[in-house]
């Protein structure tokens, strides 16, 4: 367990592919030496399948000159970086254990990532894949294994999965792992989103798209909902914005990462600033008293 050496996947990958004449070739390549390795932890047996998926949310495109990043990988190691983290979170929050893979991210990448700071990353039960640029920081390579790494604990706290998860599990984690963030690295090294809709922030968008979803279970339901929508005007990164938000008027200074890693979701909303619009989703519950 711990942070896979995937720079030597990399090697190989880049060794060869500077051979190959077509981008066809180079994408079975890139299947072979980097994707296939990764699908014992996906369970699944569809390679070409992950190998798309991966490209979809952030995997590097076999265009992509990998050349000059590498010279600068040998020089910040970001692997050691990981590791280090990796080490001082799972003994402070007595954390599972995990595999971290480290992969170029795409360069050419969706606009929402780009806005992230090039880099992305993704959390299964056993794993962490964290797709990066040669640019980012040891701040910003400490931060993003924050957020993905307790994303694991909480999963390992509460045994959700993405099919059982409510909405409203959802928002709450993402915002926990962020002021995870924050007492870890500081305010300076939380994603964009955090704050994004400070300054234009809407209460009818509450109403309108968050109340009555909040219970919806399955993340591929309001998938549309975190991230936002165009086509229907939900703001980006509205459900990662509003789930910080709840967790932040929820918490005390007091409330480190690891006492929260096991606060119930809806607890934490009926504390938070949103707790008096009105009738909650589908369900009320009795408001709790607030810790002092």
């Amino acid at each position: 367990m711990g942070v896979v050496r995937t720079d030597k996947w990399l090697y190989a990958y880049l060794l060869k592919s500077l051979e190959l004449p077509t981008v066809q070739e180079r994408m079975v390549w890139q299947q072979q030496t980097i994707v296939d390795p990764l699908s014992d932890i996906f369970q699944t047996t569809d390679v070409a399948g992950l190998h798309y998926h991966l490209l979809q949310i952030g995997l590097f495109h076999p265009t992509q000159n990998l050349s000059d990043e590498i010279d600068l990988w040998k020089e910040v190691h970001p692997w050691s970086i990981i590791q280090n983290q990796l080490n001082h979170l799972k003994q402070k929050w007595n954390g599972p254990d995990v595999k971290v893979y480290v992969l170029p991210i795409n360069r050419e990448s969706s606009v929402e990532i780009e806005k992230l700071g090039g880099k992305t990353g993704i959390s299964l039960s056993n794993a962490i894949i964290l797709f990066i640029s040669p640019t980012l920081t040891e701040d910003d390579l400490r931060a993003l294994l924050t957020h993905e790494y307790h994303h694991i604990c909480r999963l390992s706290e509460t045994n959700q999965t993405e099919e059982s998860m409510t909405f409203l599990e959802s928002m709450v984690m993402e915002g926990l792992a962020e002021l995870a963030v924050r007492e870890e690295i500081g305010p300076h090294a939380c994603a964009i989103w955090t704050k994004y809709h400070d300054e234009n922030w809407n209460p009818d968008w509450f109403e309108r798209w968050i109340k009555a979803n909040l219970f919806v279970v399955g993340r591929n339901n309001y998938h549309y909902l975190l991230y936002g929508d165009k086509k229907t005007g939900i703001p980006i990164w509205l459900g990662y914005y509003t789930g910080y938000k709840i967790v932040e008027s929820a918490t005390l200074s007091s409330d480190s990462a690891k006492k929260m890693l096991t606060e119930n979701a809806e607890v934490l909303l009926h504390r938070s600033k949103f707790s008096n619009e009105g009738e909650i989703g589908r369900k009320t519950l009795s408001k709790p008293e607030r810790r002092e």
